[in-house]
């Protein structure tokens, strides 16, 4: 692993003797610790802060999802380009922007705010100015307002003062012009934008954005005093547009955030992690910051640099997430979308609403997130130039709906419903084991006679628990229900995780509800009724979940009943260590919950999972090409579209693989998907390249 990123260590090797040899004092975001120091032969010192390079992230098998780029602005540094003449600044404005055009980085010079249309000398103002209620007028205003000119002032008097004002009409010692009309006409503009910028001891102007070395070379041989670079360290995504819910941004500290990122030794200007992994595990990526002493004379020539501390870059973190099947996960949850949305244009009779959903992948004996989707989804190279505009958008993307977003589980639940009917203590009554069963007719003979949905696939019968699981008969769950009643079921279905935390490190998480008198009352000051415990038997009701939930739950069902928390920190990776300094291995202190699964009762549960997949079609043609047998459970789940007619119910599927020795397990959720069987394309989409079914056309 080390020789591996052996190219990183270089880099920042590189990178820092370069902050020192050309000075680059304001490189990695530096800024000002401390006072200046005047001596008495006129030069100056100063302490500057060198962030330090933030650390990878990286999938669990070393490919890095998050890396970083480092890119330099060409600045104007006011104190010491102030200090210049006139003339002799003008000639450096000049020069910079000739040696863009030259190296073909023109465009990366831009002005925003230019008031005028035309060229010298003939200039006016622009439309944009003439129309008053534009953002150009505005900033002309506080351009006028700050140079104390009247806010009628015509664009004669404001041109003429630029031209004054920086001899743009100087000439040679022969009595030629210095500078061609086009010439000021460049440097008009230049000086409008400073203005425009508020150019000042408190902020440097950025004469262009990224340059490149060659330019950064050129500059430098030119030794011009005030000239400088920034460097950026920016945030580069080798998968970018996959796992964006997962990895986060970064952004500047907020004000409220000040005082808890001062005390922990953040420089004010310093990149934070704002979402996702970027902000769970911001201590371990941050590094620590260094310090350089730069002395300069009287112009601002850098006469000496000292680094009085390296900065130490951040730790890469590993995450549980394969990448590739992070990509399978998001694909296949966007074709299902695509799919239910066409299915429903003539051949449903409800749906067509489908336009979201999410999906999860886990590891059942580790609890390790192989692969968390949510759908829609974004970029993260262009999150922060189109947030507004995603955020809005009435499909949510920047909702992470597989933590965030909470489900009826529907079907789903009848799982734990059954493995809590077998393990329940009836007291007085007969016990329910793994040769009872329950006759259906297709409406249950108790309380208020709710009928069984399945009840056309089956017929009149007894079934037991693993024909009740394969056919999700109601009746049978209903009859569960009743007997357990809802404290009972609820002892068994909390320690599976409903309503509880699953731990995942991810900010944001919901708890999701489990339906029971206490919630109703609490929330909605209504009785809990004795028939609510059939309709919570077969997960309606209040029950909510979210799909990572959904995952831990079948993880738990599947491991024979011990629910850890959720991961998605694998280890952490100093970039000078061979070993990583962290890593992280569920054990004891991290169960959650126990519930003790006899191993009949278990593959009672995983048969009927079984023959739910071979005896409906979609689900037994999806899972054909893969080399191991699956189980799975469907959800159809009434939603409040479902109900006042004007949506479909959401579609849920739970599945293990391979069924009978679980080393996966899947949740996904459809909303608006019609039927839980529809939604086993994306479980397929997942397992094919777990399993190495389907090719790796992943780009990274």
């Amino acid at each position: 692993m080390q020789r591996k990123h052996a190219w990183r260590y270089l880099a920042i090797a590189v990178l820092f003797c370069l902050i020192c040899v050309i000075y680059l004092g304001r490189l990695f975001y530096i800024q000002i610790a401390g006072k200046d120091a005047t001596y008495g032969d006129g030069t100056t010192s100063r302490t500057v802060t060198v962030q330090a390079v933030r650390g990878q992230i990286l999938d669990r098998n070393g490919k890095a999802i998050v890396t970083n780029s480092y890119t330099y602005d060409l600045k104007l540094e006011y104190t010491a380009f102030s200090a210049m003449s006139a003339v002799r600044g003008n000639d450096v404005c000049l020069y910079l922007l000739e040696l863009l055009d030259a190296n073909g980085e023109g465009a990366k010079h831009t002005e925003s705010f230019f008031p005028m249309q035309g060229a010298y000398p003939y200039l006016s103002w622009s439309e944009a100015v003439e129309a008053k209620d534009t953002l150009e007028y505005y900033r002309l205003q506080r351009v006028l307002t700050d140079l104390s000119f009247d806010a009628d002032t015509s664009a004669k008097t404001l041109v003429q003062y630029y031209v004054d004002t920086y001899d743009f009409l100087a000439t040679d010692s022969k009595g030629n012009r210095r500078f061609t009309d086009d010439e000021i006409d460049r440097l008009i503009r230049l000086r409008y934008d400073m203005d425009a910028l508020r150019f000042g001891v408190a902020a440097d102007y950025t004469v262009a954005k990224a340059v490149s070395l060659p330019v950064m070379t050129a500059v430098k041989e030119q030794g011009f005093g005030g000239v400088t670079f920034q460097g950026n360290v920016t945030r580069v995504y080798p998968y970018d547009g996959y796992a964006s819910h997962i990895v986060g941004a970064v952004g500047p500290i907020y004000a409220e955030e000040w005082e808890y990122y001062n005390e922990q030794g953040y420089q004010m200007n310093a990149l934070v992690g704002k979402s996702g992994c970027e902000l769970a595990f911001e201590e371990y990526l941050h590094g620590s910051d260094g310090k350089l002493r730069i002395v300069e004379d009287a112009v601002g020539n850098v006469v000496s640099v000292e680094v009085v501390k390296a900065p130490v870059p951040g730790n890469d973190v590993y995450l549980t997430i394969d990448i590739d099947l992070q990509i399978a996960a998001e694909r296949g949850l966007a074709e299902n979308v695509a799919f239910v949305a066409d299915r429903s244009q003539g051949i449903l009779t409800m749906g067509g609403g489908c336009d979201a959903g999410a999906a999860v992948a886990m590891d059942p004996n580790t609890f390790e997130v192989l692969a968390m989707a949510s759908y829609p989804t974004y970029s993260m190279s262009t999150y922060n130039l189109l947030y507004n505009e995603l955020l809005a958008r009435t499909d949510n993307p920047l909702q992470n709906r597989a933590i965030q977003e909470i489900y009826a589980p529907g079907s789903t639940y009848k799982l734990g419903v059954a493995v809590a009917g077998l393990l329940s203590d009836y007291g007085d009554a007969a016990s329910f084991g793994l040769g009872s069963t329950v006759k259906c007719d297709g409406v249950y003979d108790r309380l208020h006679h709710p009928k069984c949905s399945t009840f056309d696939r089956h017929g009149s019968t007894y079934l037991d628990v693993v024909e009740a699981i394969a056919d999700s008969c109601n009746c049978f769950f209903y009859e569960l229900g009743y007997r357990m009643g809802i404290h009972e079921m609820n002892s068994y279905m909390s320690a599976f995780g409903f309503g509880q935390s699953t731990g995942i490190e991810l900010p944001g998480e919901s708890k999701g509800i489990l339906a029971g008198p206490d919630y109703r009352q609490q929330i909605h000051g209504e009785l809990w009724a004795v028939g609510d415990v059939l309709s919570a038997a077969i997960g309606q009701s209040d029950n909510k979940a979210t799909p990572l939930q959904l995952a831990c739950y079948l993880a738990t069902l599947t491991n024979g009943g011990t629910r850890y928390q959720a991961q998605l920190l694998k280890e952490v990776r100093s970039p000078m260590q061979d070993e990583p300094i962290f890593s992280y291995l569920q054990g004891e202190a991290d169960v959650l919950s126990r519930i003790e699964i006899p191993d009949d009762v278990l593959a009672a549960i995983l048969r009927g999972m079984r023959e739910m997949v071979t005896t409906h079609d979609r689900a037994s043609r999806n899972f054909a090409t893969l080399p191991v047998k699956v189980g799975g459970k469907t959800g159809t789940a009434q939603t409040s579209a479902s109900i006042n007619g004007t949506g479909s119910e959401n579609a849920l599927f739970v599945c293990a693989a391979p069924y009978d020795s679980p080393e996966i397990v899947l949740s996904v959720v459809l909303e608006e998907g019609y039927i839980g069987e529809y939604a086993s394309l994306t479980a397929a989409r997942i397992l094919e390249r777990y399993y190495g079914v389907a090719q790796d056309d992943s780009q990274g």
